[in-house]
């Protein structure tokens, strides 16, 4: 059995019509694929050891929340590969996933598997993994106000690029930029944003964290010390041109553990879920998750 944890409502396009033509590809391969749409009906029997008894493999059908969400419902050590159906698809593209059913039929026929590390992000005593980055500032601002949004009214609301633009417009108007304090061993640094890596991908593409690497052991950290609008605008067009990090006013290291900490509270988020505010506790999670790489007949 393959579990299809797949999402209705990310990105813009027909996903029920997409997923069924993933469960016919994997079907034609002996996959014997069972699709699950609801998430509490999926986080249910992903926590069920006997439901899980014979699986071979998850495929989270979706965009980067969904493959979140799944990330932290996995059992240890089930294999998970994913099938891109949101806007930015980073987790998909980062780790070679395309939008192609026969293709993902082949990989997951042919078994092979890679282990990658995660982060862990600890928040008032509860602990949330993450594949991709976690940040604090700005953009964990506009993520906390886009989930807002999206939950209000009695069904979910789906998400589009569009969708993002009333509340960067509204965080860019009323945010106040509290500074943030890093300690990563023995180095410190403080900024108005910080962002801590475990793979390079970032939203549109953006080279934040282009060293990272997420099966090294390690996370990789940035601040940006600066807060104004004219910093941040400075910021973005050094970081679309790859010329941040050699600004003085970018401070980077890596490591294995961090602490990020504000005078008041600052938003946070992780692979674009919103995670409450500072103060927050990272450490990395050697070989975490094991992922389903591309099989060749």
């Amino acid at each position: 059995m393959i579990v299809v944890a797949a999402n209705p409502y990310s990105g813009a396009s027909d996903n029920r019509r997409r997923v069924e033509a993933l469960a016919k590809a994997l079907a034609a391969r002996g996959g014997r694929p069972r699709v699950v749409w609801d998430p509490r009906e999926r986080a249910a029997m992903l926590a069920d050891r006997a439901a899980m008894a014979g699986c071979r493999a998850v495929v989270a059908a979706g965009g980067d929340g969904t493959v979140a969400q799944v990330i932290n419902e996995l059992p240890p050590g089930m294999p998970l590969a994913v099938f891109p159906a949101g806007n930015e698809n980073l987790f998909a593209a980062a780790f070679g996933f395309a939008d192609d059913p026969a293709a993902l039929g082949r990989a997951l026929a042919a078994g092979r598997t890679r282990t990658l590390d995660l982060g862990r992000a600890s928040v008032l005593g509860r602990s949330r993994l993450f594949a991709l980055m976690l940040s604090a500032g700005l953009d964990a601002d506009v993520v906390r106000r886009l989930a807002e949004w999206r939950t209000t009214g009695s069904t979910l609301r789906r998400v589009s690029r569009a969708s993002y633009v009333a509340p960067l417009a509204a965080a860019l108007v009323t945010y106040r930029h509290p500074p943030v304090r890093v300690v990563a061993g023995e180095a410190t640094a403080s900024g108005a944003y910080c962002v801590v890596a475990n793979a390079p991908a970032y939203a549109f593409d953006l080279p934040l964290a282009p060293d990272a690497r997420a099966d090294d052991g390690a996370l990789d950290w940035l601040v940006f010390e600066r807060s104004s609008l004219a910093a941040l605008a400075s910021y973005s067009w050094a970081v679309w041109r790859g010329r941040h990090l050699v600004r003085a006013d970018v401070r980077m290291g890596r490591a294995t553990r961090l602490t990020l900490d504000a005078a008041a509270p600052v938003p946070v988020q992780a692979d674009g879920d919103p995670l409450g505010t500072t103060p927050v506790e990272v450490d990395v999670v050697p070989g975490a998750l094991t992922l389903v790489t591309e099989g060749r007949d």
